[in-house]
């Protein structure tokens, strides 16, 4: 079969600016593509979506995604193991660009990791969110500095990543000045999130227990309201991740409450018959949010 060319006709979707890209305000996730579900407890779901998603469809699904105005997508190095995703750019005509997710603990290891991604085309990247997390709890917080300095030595657009609230804090409170953050946003208004009163900082890293009063992969953003009143006052581009709870609320009200509670861009994980809904549910809930709090800051 012929590579099917990626159209021209691009659907207008709004941009916003992270470093010298000019990136769309919806970025595509790579979980999907991993896969990794954060499935709860639904144990065949990273298997269904590997068989689902072939190197076709993903290659079909960023060309939709492209369609749409969609012009980024987050990854890591191991998605190009798993398919051939370079064949995207070389023979399906793909345009879009990628932000390196470089996921590592070992600091040491870091710049390492970082360069392979360049070297495999990544335009941008970030510090991997369990790493900031991580860090934090164990006190070693001036490994986050020093993964922002390596970054930066490379000339790219330079961003931290953090699934909980105090890594960024930190960096605000030391000065950092990366090219964007990525922070998770999400509310806690569905049925499965984690009850608050049992929520500990460090529950997503450890083993899943069998007692179904714990942490289930099922809460991603732990203080929404703390988040959305610290990043009024940030003035870096934020990228809002886990909008839907990796699946548990409607994108409706996902989207819309991560763009009107102050993120400049939302990154999505989607599956091809996603994507069209996703992207007309996005430019709407850009269009309406005109009197958010946060300003766009990027």
């Amino acid at each position: 079969m012929d590579a099917p060319r990626t159209t021209t006709s691009q659907k207008n979707m709004p941009v916003g600016k992270i470093g010298n890209l000019s990136i769309s305000r919806i970025i595509s996730g790579s979980n999907l593509i991993s896969p990794n579900m954060h499935a709860r407890d639904l144990l065949y779901m990273n298997a269904l979506a590997n068989h689902y998603n072939t190197e076709e469809r993903i290659f079909s699904t960023l060309q939709t995604c492209e369609e749409h105005g969609i012009n980024a997508i987050v990854l890591k190095n191991h998605n190009f193991r798993r398919v051939r995703l370079a064949k995207y750019w070389d023979e399906w005509g793909g345009k879009m660009l990628w932000i390196a997710d470089v996921i590592t603990q070992d600091i040491n290891q870091f710049e390492k990791l970082l360069v392979e991604h360049l070297e495999l085309g990544a335009a941008a990247a970030y510090l991997w969110g369990g790493a900031s997390d991580i860090w934090y709890y164990q006190n070693k917080q001036d490994n986050i500095l020093k993964a922002f300095e390596i970054m930066r030595k490379y000339k790219i657009p330079a961003g931290i990543c953090a699934h909980r609230l105090e890594p960024i804090a930190f960096c605000e409170k030391e000065g950092l000045v990366p090219d964007f953050y990525m922070k998770t946003l999400h509310h806690d208004r569905y049925w499965s999130a984690h009850p608050k009163e049992n929520r500990r900082y460090m529950e997503m890293y450890e083993p899943l227990p069998n007692d179904p009063t714990k942490y289930h992969d099922n809460m991603f953003c732990h203080k929404h309201e703390e988040t959305v009143a610290f990043m009024q006052d940030v003035k870096i581009p934020w990228i809002a991740f886990k909008v839907l709870a990796a699946g548990a609320i409607p994108p409706v009200e996902g989207i819309k409450y991560a763009f009107d509670s102050g993120a400049d861009f939302i990154c999505l994980g989607m599956f091809d018959y996603q994507v069209t809904e996703d992207a007309i549910i996005a430019r709407r809930a850009i269009a309406e949010s005109k009197n958010r709090r946060r300003p766009w800051i990027a």
